[in-house]
């Protein structure tokens, strides 16, 4: 009976293992965003929850994070939808 326990303890701990291992310490939740805003990762690492209307970058590294997520930055320096 104690020999079959430890196995099963044993086979546990090893099916837990791999699990644990794949989890990395870096891993940080993305930043959650209402449902009328959608989240941006900027060239500097931030997280943003754009809208239209909002303040936006003309730098061109936001411009690429404004295209790809449906955006676009006129010279009024607010966002607009694409």
């Amino acid at each position: 009976m104690k020999r079959r326990l430890s196995a099963i303890a044993a086979a546990a701990a090893f099916a837990a293992l791999p699990a644990a291992a794949t989890v990395s310490p870096a891993v940080v939740a993305a930043k959650s965003c209402s449902a009328s805003y959608t989240h941006a990762v900027m060239p500097d690492g931030s997280h943003k929850c754009l809208r239209a209307g909002q303040f936006c970058s003309r730098k061109a590294s936001a411009q690429r994070v404004y295209k790809k997520k449906g955006f676009y930055c006129p010279p009024s320096k607010h966002l607009r939808r694409d």
